[in-house]
């Protein structure tokens, strides 16, 4: 199997001059996660939802406190393109996105962009032609990062960011309740730009001598919004003894990217679109 049978084709695209506020609008409307930034026609770019709202949260630019509709999104895309061409066999593109620890690859002929490879058409490509081929605990992660449901959410970011992960699972004991993404913690990121989420400004004084006004050591910012308040408690699970490729349609089907999977209803996994596109790289020539 071949790229060209499996990419999407036409891809939704941006110039770079447009603001990132028309791309936060593609995204939700074609609901997809990411766009590639073109110029001229050629690609140049790709931007995700999730860069959007880490490039806008850090550093110290002038332009990062302007509304998002004067922000080009040349400003916040990634340059470092990874393209194939439409003939790549299908197993080394997955190899190509789990060996750059990306989520998507840009199709070009010559400098045409003609389509994109995603993780999520690897899922459909396992859901359709790989069925009987891997049960979900051969595929699954075992090592879960988990939170319980009043845990900050900036603790919530910071375990995303250390384990380079784009979700985690909430729990109550052993049970599985909800999840927190990547995505949903962009979307309230980019809904106050500069600001980012909901926080408030704690100062601790040094003890006063005297009567000398009391002097601020340092001031912490701490999240308000917990795991519970940002979770999807609309939770989804499948059997670590379900086809693989049944559980790749039902992830598709409700629009998930990763599916905590237990035994008689306890946390025993996680399966993501990243553990389709290694069976997809795993299985070679033979994926077919």
């Amino acid at each position: 199997m071949k790229v060209v049978d499996v990419m999407s084709s036409p891809v939704v695209a941006i110039g770079s001059t447009g603001p990132i506020a028309h791309a936060k609008n593609l995204m939700l409307r074609h609901d997809i996660k990411r766009l590639v930034v073109v110029e001229r026609g050629g690609p140049v770019g790709i931007v995700s939802m999730s860069d959007l709202a880490e490039r806008l949260d850090s550093g110290t630019s002038a332009w990062r406190r302007r509304p998002i509709d004067r922000i080009p999104i040349a400003r916040v895309m990634s340059k470092n393109l990874i393209t194939v061409s439409p003939g790549t066999d299908l197993s080394e593109a997955a190899r190509l996105l789990l060996k750059h620890g990306i989520s998507s690859l840009v199709i070009t002929e010559g400098k045409k962009l003609i389509g994109i490879l995603t993780k999520t058409d690897l899922a459909r490509f396992f859901a359709k032609n790989l069925r009987g081929r891997a049960m979900v605990r051969e595929l699954m992660s075992t090592s879960v990062i988990t939170v319980n449901r009043r845990h900050s959410l900036a603790h919530v970011v910071e375990l995303m960011e250390r384990n380079n992960v784009g979700r985690v699972v909430v729990v109550d004991g052993a049970k599985p309740i909800g999840t927190v993404t990547a995505s949903d913690v962009a979307f309230a990121q980019l809904e106050r730009p500069v600001e980012g989420i909901a926080r408030r400004e704690l100062k601790f004084t040094r003890k006063p001598a005297r009567a000398d006004r009391p002097k601020y050591r340092y001031v912490k910012y701490v999240a308000l919004l917990t795991a519970e308040d940002m979770m999807r408690s609309e939770l989804l699970t499948v059997e670590a003894g379900e086809d693989a490729a049944m559980a790749a349609e039902r992830m598709l089907k409700y629009g998930k990217s990763g599916l905590p999977v237990v035994e008689r209803g306890e946390l025993v996994g996680i399966l993501t679109k990243t553990d389709f596109t290694k069976g997809i790289a795993r299985l070679g020539r033979n994926a077919r």
